[in-house]
């Protein structure tokens, strides 16, 4: 299809030679087509670059709300490592795509697609938190969603632009699980109770105070 050989080949020089080196003429030549056919479907490179976007979050939208199916049975604790396990594996995919595009979205004004992928898969994870809501200690499903997702995007792309051996770092993936089972209201784990005193939930302040 002559849309996915242009994207293809967008992405190609995008990662291989950057935003510079990326004209409609050169994307057209490397998919084989020719420069007025391109420009029946992109008008200029910014377009290029924004349809390079749009799906790529959209795929990625679509591996993130997958996870629902998944976290509906599972364990809490099993499914909060889901969480940031598939967070990390889609930051780590096609990685110097990934890089290369987060670089250029200011300059392509193509924020609103990482905020429609954040917004869906935020959608889901409410769906879930309000499901397990006794198990946990939320108050709005919805703002804690929101929170989770968001901080887990800032950190992974902060990994992947300055310090990507993060992303392969057990340590990382775990700091990443306290934060998500924070929000969530879940008392620390046996391993990190081993160094630092035991501190008692919110829920059950509450239900001392209620005493």
């Amino acid at each position: 299809m002559l849309v996915d050989a242009l994207m293809q080949a967008t992405a190609r020089i995008l990662v291989q030679d950057g935003w510079d080196a990326l004209t409609t003429n050169r994307v057209a030549k490397e998919a084989g087509v020719s420069v007025g056919s391109l420009y029946q479907y992109f008008p200029n490179k910014d377009a290029l670059v924004s349809g390079l976007v749009e799906g790529w979050a959209d795929d990625m939208a679509q591996q993130l709300a997958g996870l629902g199916p998944v976290l509906a049975e599972a364990p809490v604790d099993e499914c909060v490592r889901r969480i940031v396990e598939a967070t990390l594996d889609v930051t780590r995919a096609d990685a110097p795509l990934h890089r290369s595009v987060l670089l250029q979205l200011p300059r392509i004004g193509a924020m609103e697609f990482f905020e429609r992928l954040n917004q869906r898969v935020a959608d889901v994870l409410a769906e879930w938190i309000s499901l397990r809501r006794a198990e946990l200690d939320v108050e709005d499903a919805s703002l804690t969603a929101y929170v989770i997702v968001t901080s887990l995007d800032a950190l992974t792309d902060h990994a992947l632009l300055l310090r990507p051996e993060l992303l392969e770092s057990r340590r990382f993936a775990r700091e990443l699980e306290r934060l998500v089972s924070g929000c969530l209201g879940l008392p620390r784990s046996k391993s990190s109770l081993r160094s630092a005193p035991s501190a008692p939930t919110r829920a059950a302040t509450r239900r001392s105070r209620s005493r």
